[in-house]
């Protein structure tokens, strides 16, 4: 890496992307420009984000590197009270907002919040971790980095001026001149960063990124992992500053955990027990269930059809997959990144919304669908912005910068 970007990066005066903004990019240009380029933010964090938060800290504790060779049940528990801490910090924080809740609605939503993911670790230290976690080892958790972005014509490295670069040096210039460097302004380096869950190292010495999601369902298609912007771009992001990473581990976990089947409240076609679809069950955990709450309905195989159920299309509670990268994969990653990057920074670049049900650019669900509806119709918008909203820093410009300089040591 070129040593003039290094100085640049260590006092973190880069104008830097990350998946998310790519992605908002993609999917609404509006909601992209109000929140990457105005920092308008929501005052209360969705609630599936919050809870992907904690279970991130208790993973954070849970996989450890230094912690690895300990009890895994001593483990466990510093994880459970790592989520649980984050939790409680969450719900301080909607009770002091409540937007459009009781304090006593608040207090429901994260008992429940707490309870899901207590289950659900336990659930990942019984079943998958013995399963799935034999044959490497973590050897650091969430490293932040940066990398730079070379443009996808001519290799060389790719700059900005755009008006938030040029206030970003001014500032920092205005503090001090040390080793400034001579010449004109060129703009700041565009570079590419984010965090990684996890890098770990298998049996035979290579080395893999492992990420952790959580999700309402787990999909039965995975083909989209090959072209996944995270899966990629982190890959190449280590592979360009010279690290030989083998690829990618995404571990998708469901919001959900097996659990016995519930009582009928009268026996039905002679079974105790439900056999409804939608159960968060499992074979093994109803298998148990009826075996011995019911042993003679089982006996007569009244619920062998339901098993067999479960055996072959029954819930999914995770779901790992490993995604090689080969170079060439990552050339051409390397390439969409700089020409995505030349559109966002474009001086003349348009904004304009995108209305469409789901993904990314979905409306349903969007935070800015009321001062979006509003600005389409031509009333107060700003209203809605200031009081809805509060503008601040993006969340990976209010995290402590020294943690992503170590990273450059």
């Amino acid at each position: 890496m070129d040593q003039d970007i290094n100085w640049y990066i260590d006092r973190r005066l880069v104008h830097e992307f990350h998946t998310s903004e790519r992605k908002s990019f993609r999917g609404c240009r509006r909601r992209w420009d109000w929140i990457f380029r105005e920092g308008f933010y929501p005052k209360l964090t969705p609630k599936q984000l919050d809870f992907g938060t904690a279970y991130h800290k208790a993973e954070e504790v849970y996989y450890a590197p230094e912690t690895w060779d300990m009890p895994r049940e001593v483990v466990l528990e510093q994880s459970i009270r790592a989520f649980v801490d984050k939790n409680n910090e969450q719900r301080k924080i909607a009770h002091d907002v409540l937007m459009y809740k009781t304090p006593e609605e608040v207090d429901a939503d994260f008992d429940e919040r707490k309870a899901l993911g207590i289950g659900m670790l336990r659930y990942q230290h019984e079943v998958i971790s013995p399963r799935e976690d034999q044959h490497w080892r973590p050897i650091r958790v969430e490293i932040p980095f940066m990398v730079p972005i070379p443009h996808p014509d001519t290799g060389e490295q790719m700059w900005c001026r755009c008006d938030a670069c040029y206030k970003k040096t001014t500032d920092w210039h205005g503090k001090t001149t040390e080793n400034w460097p001579e010449g004109g302004w060129a703009g700041l380096p565009v570079v590419y960063a984010g965090r990684l869950d996890c890098l770990g190292e298998d049996d035979n010495g290579d080395l893999w990124i492992i990420d952790w999601k959580t999700a309402a369902r787990i999909p039965d298609d995975h083909s989209f992992l090959d072209l996944d912007d995270q899966v990629g771009s982190y890959v190449w992001a280590l592979w360009s500053i010279g690290m030989n990473v083998r690829g990618f581990i995404y571990h998708e976990q469901k919001k959900g955990y097996p659990l016995p089947p519930p009582r009928n409240k009268n026996i039905r076609l002679g079974r105790m027990y439900s056999v409804k679809a939608d159960m968060d069950t499992d074979f093994d955990t109803y298998l148990k269930a009826v075996s011995e709450g019911d042993t003679k309905a089982y006996t007569d195989g009244l619920y062998d059809t339901y098993l067999n159920f479960l055996k072959s299309e029954g819930q999914i509670f995770y779901h790992r997959a490993q995604i090689h990268k080969t170079e060439e994969e990552l050339l051409n990653l390397q390439r969409d990144l700089g020409n995505e990057v030349l559109d966002m920074i474009a001086p003349d670049l348009r904004i304009y919304p995108n209305p469409s049900r789901s993904g990314w650019g979905g409306c349903s669900g969007c935070a800015f669908k009321e001062p979006c509806t509003e600005k389409t119709r031509g009333g107060d918008y700003e209203y809605g912005l200031e009081t809805m909203f509060e503008r601040r820093e993006a969340y990976y410009l209010r995290e402590e910068p020294s943690t992503d300089r170590k990273s450059q040591q």
